[in-house]
Protein backbone atom coordinates (compact mmCIF):
# COMPACT_ATOMS: atom_id res chain seq x y z
CA UNK A 1 0.00 0.00 0.00
CA UNK A 2 1.36 3.40 -0.97
CA UNK A 3 2.18 5.82 1.80
CA UNK A 4 -0.06 8.84 1.12
CA UNK A 5 2.08 11.32 3.05
CA UNK A 6 5.18 10.29 1.16
CA UNK A 7 3.54 10.39 -2.28
CA UNK A 8 1.52 13.59 -2.21
CA UNK A 9 4.26 16.19 -2.37
CA UNK A 10 7.71 14.55 -2.63
CA UNK A 11 9.32 17.80 -3.81
CA UNK A 12 7.71 20.14 -1.30
CA UNK A 13 9.04 21.05 2.16
CA UNK A 14 8.05 18.70 4.96
CA UNK A 15 7.40 19.30 8.62
CA UNK A 16 10.24 18.76 11.07
CA UNK A 17 11.33 20.50 14.25
CA UNK A 18 14.56 21.79 12.71
CA UNK A 19 12.81 22.99 9.53
CA UNK A 20 10.12 24.75 11.55
CA UNK A 21 12.64 26.53 13.78
CA UNK A 22 14.87 27.50 10.86
CA UNK A 23 11.99 28.99 8.86
CA UNK A 24 10.52 30.72 11.93
CA UNK A 25 13.75 32.53 12.76
CA UNK A 26 14.26 33.26 9.07
CA UNK A 27 10.90 35.04 8.88
CA UNK A 28 11.70 36.90 12.09
CA UNK A 29 15.07 38.06 10.77
CA UNK A 30 13.65 39.35 7.50
CA UNK A 31 10.75 41.19 9.17
CA UNK A 32 12.20 42.03 12.55
CA UNK A 33 11.51 45.77 12.57
CA UNK A 34 7.82 45.90 11.51
CA UNK A 35 6.84 42.78 13.46
CA UNK A 36 8.57 43.92 16.62
CA UNK A 37 7.13 47.41 16.22
CA UNK A 38 3.58 46.05 16.42
CA UNK A 39 4.40 43.68 19.27
CA UNK A 40 6.32 46.27 21.32
CA UNK A 41 3.55 48.87 21.05
CA UNK A 42 0.83 46.38 22.02
CA UNK A 43 2.92 44.87 24.83
CA UNK A 44 3.83 48.32 26.17
CA UNK A 45 0.18 49.40 26.28
CA UNK A 46 -0.78 46.16 28.03
CA UNK A 47 2.09 46.50 30.51
CA UNK A 48 1.15 50.08 31.40
CA UNK A 49 -2.50 49.12 31.97
CA UNK A 50 -1.49 46.15 34.14
CA UNK A 51 0.98 48.30 36.06
CA UNK A 52 -1.78 50.81 36.85
CA UNK A 53 -4.38 48.14 37.73
CA UNK A 54 -1.98 46.10 39.89
CA UNK A 55 -0.32 49.12 41.46
CA UNK A 56 3.09 47.96 40.31
CA UNK A 57 4.82 45.03 38.65
CA UNK A 58 2.96 41.81 39.57
CA UNK A 59 4.88 39.44 41.79
CA UNK A 60 5.51 35.84 40.74
CA UNK A 61 2.25 33.91 40.40
CA UNK A 62 0.17 37.07 40.77
CA UNK A 63 -2.44 37.66 38.10
CA UNK A 64 -5.86 39.21 37.66
CA UNK A 65 -8.91 38.95 35.47
CA UNK A 66 -7.83 42.18 33.80
CA UNK A 67 -4.42 40.71 32.99
CA UNK A 68 -5.97 37.54 31.56
CA UNK A 69 -8.33 39.53 29.37
CA UNK A 70 -5.53 41.82 28.20
CA UNK A 71 -3.39 38.80 27.33
CA UNK A 72 -6.12 37.44 25.07
CA UNK A 73 -6.74 40.79 23.37
CA UNK A 74 -3.03 41.47 22.93
CA UNK A 75 -2.56 38.00 21.49
CA UNK A 76 -5.13 38.68 18.79
CA UNK A 77 -3.87 42.15 17.95
CA UNK A 78 -0.28 40.92 17.59
CA UNK A 79 -0.88 37.50 16.03
CA UNK A 80 -3.34 38.39 13.24
CA UNK A 81 -1.10 40.88 11.35
CA UNK A 82 2.04 38.83 11.94
CA UNK A 83 0.32 35.72 10.58
CA UNK A 84 -0.55 37.69 7.45
CA UNK A 85 3.02 38.97 7.12
CA UNK A 86 4.48 35.49 7.64
CA UNK A 87 2.57 34.00 4.72
CA UNK A 88 3.53 36.95 2.53
CA UNK A 89 7.18 36.52 3.50
CA UNK A 90 7.13 32.79 2.78
CA UNK A 91 6.06 33.48 -0.79
CA UNK A 92 8.76 36.11 -1.19
CA UNK A 93 6.66 39.24 -0.64
CA UNK A 94 7.89 41.71 1.95
CA UNK A 95 5.20 43.85 3.56
CA UNK A 96 5.61 47.08 5.49
CA UNK A 97 4.07 48.02 8.79
CA UNK A 98 0.97 49.70 7.35
CA UNK A 99 0.23 46.83 4.96
CA UNK A 100 0.80 44.32 7.74
CA UNK A 101 -1.76 46.06 9.91
CA UNK A 102 -4.37 46.56 7.19
CA UNK A 103 -3.96 43.02 5.87
CA UNK A 104 -4.10 41.26 9.21
CA UNK A 105 -6.35 43.31 11.47
CA UNK A 106 -9.50 42.14 9.71
CA UNK A 107 -8.91 38.76 11.36
CA UNK A 108 -8.25 40.10 14.87
CA UNK A 109 -11.70 39.30 16.29
CA UNK A 110 -11.73 35.62 15.17
CA UNK A 111 -8.21 35.19 16.54
CA UNK A 112 -9.23 36.72 19.88
CA UNK A 113 -12.27 34.42 19.92
CA UNK A 114 -10.09 31.38 19.26
CA UNK A 115 -7.68 32.37 22.04
CA UNK A 116 -10.62 32.76 24.41
CA UNK A 117 -11.98 29.30 23.53
CA UNK A 118 -8.58 27.64 23.93
CA UNK A 119 -8.06 29.46 27.23
CA UNK A 120 -11.41 28.25 28.59
CA UNK A 121 -10.85 24.67 27.41
CA UNK A 122 -7.47 24.60 29.17
CA UNK A 123 -8.54 26.56 32.28
CA UNK A 124 -11.65 24.56 33.23
CA UNK A 125 -9.76 21.29 33.95
CA UNK A 126 -7.19 23.29 35.92
CA UNK A 127 -9.92 24.73 38.13
CA UNK A 128 -11.37 21.24 38.63
CA UNK A 129 -7.92 19.88 39.53
CA UNK A 130 -7.50 22.60 42.17
CA UNK A 131 -10.79 21.69 43.83
CA UNK A 132 -9.89 17.99 43.72
CA UNK A 133 -6.53 18.75 45.33
CA UNK A 134 -8.24 20.40 48.31
CA UNK A 135 -10.62 17.44 48.56
CA UNK A 136 -7.86 14.83 48.36
CA UNK A 137 -4.15 15.41 47.88
CA UNK A 138 -3.62 12.08 46.08
CA UNK A 139 -6.54 12.62 43.70
CA UNK A 140 -5.45 16.21 43.19
CA UNK A 141 -1.95 15.16 42.13
CA UNK A 142 -3.34 12.66 39.64
CA UNK A 143 -5.78 15.28 38.36
CA UNK A 144 -2.97 17.82 37.99
CA UNK A 145 -0.87 15.41 35.92
CA UNK A 146 -3.90 14.62 33.76
CA UNK A 147 -4.64 18.34 33.37
CA UNK A 148 -1.10 19.13 32.23
CA UNK A 149 -1.24 16.29 29.70
CA UNK A 150 -4.64 17.51 28.46
CA UNK A 151 -3.38 21.09 28.14
CA UNK A 152 -0.41 19.98 26.02
CA UNK A 153 -2.72 17.84 23.89
CA UNK A 154 -4.98 20.83 23.20
CA UNK A 155 -2.03 23.10 22.37
CA UNK A 156 -0.62 20.49 20.00
CA UNK A 157 -3.93 19.44 18.38
CA UNK A 158 -4.88 23.08 17.72
CA UNK A 159 -1.34 24.28 17.03
CA UNK A 160 -2.27 25.69 13.59
CA UNK A 161 -5.69 27.01 14.60
CA UNK A 162 -4.90 30.68 13.93
CA UNK A 163 -3.47 30.13 10.42
CA UNK A 164 -6.55 28.07 9.57
CA UNK A 165 -8.78 30.90 10.76
CA UNK A 166 -6.82 33.46 8.76
CA UNK A 167 -6.40 31.49 5.53
CA UNK A 168 -9.24 29.02 5.14
CA UNK A 169 -12.95 29.65 4.72
CA UNK A 170 -14.18 26.88 7.01
CA UNK A 171 -15.93 28.99 9.65
CA UNK A 172 -15.00 29.62 13.25
CA UNK A 173 -16.18 26.27 14.63
CA UNK A 174 -14.89 24.35 11.63
CA UNK A 175 -11.42 25.79 12.15
CA UNK A 176 -10.92 23.74 15.30
CA UNK A 177 -11.63 20.48 13.49
CA UNK A 178 -9.53 21.49 10.50
CA UNK A 179 -6.57 22.37 12.75
CA UNK A 180 -6.87 19.03 14.55
CA UNK A 181 -6.97 17.19 11.21
CA UNK A 182 -3.81 18.91 9.98
CA UNK A 183 -1.92 18.13 13.20
CA UNK A 184 -2.95 14.46 13.14
CA UNK A 185 -0.01 12.05 12.68
CA UNK A 186 2.45 14.85 13.45
CA UNK A 187 1.53 15.57 17.05
CA UNK A 188 4.62 14.04 18.65
CA UNK A 189 6.76 16.24 16.43
CA UNK A 190 4.61 19.25 17.27
CA UNK A 191 4.94 18.44 20.97
CA UNK A 192 8.71 18.37 20.57
CA UNK A 193 8.64 21.71 18.79
CA UNK A 194 6.43 23.18 21.51
CA UNK A 195 8.77 21.93 24.23
CA UNK A 196 11.81 23.38 22.45
CA UNK A 197 10.01 26.73 22.20
CA UNK A 198 9.08 26.60 25.90
CA UNK A 199 12.68 25.81 26.86
CA UNK A 200 13.91 28.81 24.88
CA UNK A 201 11.26 31.10 26.35
CA UNK A 202 11.63 29.96 29.95
CA UNK A 203 15.42 30.02 29.74
CA UNK A 204 15.33 33.69 28.76
CA UNK A 205 12.51 34.44 31.22
CA UNK A 206 14.44 33.04 34.18
CA UNK A 207 17.33 35.41 33.48
CA UNK A 208 14.92 38.28 32.83
CA UNK A 209 12.94 37.69 36.03
CA UNK A 210 16.12 37.70 38.10
CA UNK A 211 17.29 40.96 36.51
CA UNK A 212 13.88 42.60 36.77
CA UNK A 213 13.53 41.44 40.36
CA UNK A 214 16.79 43.16 41.28
CA UNK A 215 15.83 46.36 39.50
CA UNK A 216 12.12 46.51 40.39
CA UNK A 217 12.57 47.50 44.03
CA UNK A 218 14.70 50.53 43.18
CA UNK A 219 13.35 51.47 39.74
CA UNK A 220 10.06 49.72 38.87
CA UNK A 221 9.53 51.76 35.69
CA UNK A 222 12.95 50.76 34.38
CA UNK A 223 12.15 47.12 35.12
CA UNK A 224 8.85 47.43 33.27
CA UNK A 225 10.55 48.99 30.24
CA UNK A 226 13.16 46.23 30.25
CA UNK A 227 10.49 43.51 30.14
CA UNK A 228 8.54 44.90 27.19
CA UNK A 229 10.85 44.01 24.25
CA UNK A 230 11.43 40.48 25.53
CA UNK A 231 7.72 39.81 26.01
CA UNK A 232 7.10 41.29 22.55
CA UNK A 233 9.70 38.96 21.03
CA UNK A 234 7.99 35.93 22.56
CA UNK A 235 4.69 37.10 21.10
CA UNK A 236 6.20 37.48 17.64
CA UNK A 237 7.82 34.03 17.69
CA UNK A 238 4.56 32.53 18.97
CA UNK A 239 2.74 34.09 16.01
CA UNK A 240 5.23 33.14 13.29
CA UNK A 241 5.76 29.51 14.25
CA UNK A 242 2.17 28.20 13.79
CA UNK A 243 2.00 29.82 10.33
CA UNK A 244 5.27 28.17 9.30
CA UNK A 245 4.07 24.81 10.63
CA UNK A 246 0.72 25.23 8.86
CA UNK A 247 2.51 25.75 5.55
CA UNK A 248 4.78 22.75 6.11
CA UNK A 249 1.87 20.47 7.07
CA UNK A 250 -0.19 21.47 4.05
CA UNK A 251 2.82 21.09 1.79
CA UNK A 252 3.55 17.63 3.16
CA UNK A 253 0.01 16.29 3.47
CA UNK A 254 -1.80 18.00 0.63
CA UNK A 255 0.90 19.07 -1.80
CA UNK A 256 -0.19 22.72 -1.45
CA UNK A 257 2.36 25.42 -2.22
CA UNK A 258 2.76 28.74 -0.46
CA UNK A 259 1.40 30.70 -3.46
CA UNK A 260 -1.87 28.80 -3.27
CA UNK A 261 -2.09 29.36 0.49
CA UNK A 262 -1.30 33.08 0.32
CA UNK A 263 -3.53 33.87 -2.66
CA UNK A 264 -6.37 34.42 -0.20
CA UNK A 265 -4.74 37.78 0.55
CA UNK A 266 -4.68 38.93 -3.09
Amino acid sequence: MTNTLASVAPEGPRFSISQSLSMTFGVLGRNFVPMMAIAVVVTAIQSVIEYIVNGGIPTEGESSNVSSLLNIISYGVVTAPITYATFQDLRGTRVGLSEMMSGGFQKVLPVIGAALVVGIVVAVPIIVAVFLYFASTAIGIVATIATVAFAFFILVAWFVLVPVLVVENVGFIGSFGRAAALSKDRRWGLLGLLLVYFVIVFGILIVLVVIVGLIAAAAPIVALILMVPFLALFSVLGAIMPSVVYYLLRSEKEGVGIDEIAKVFD
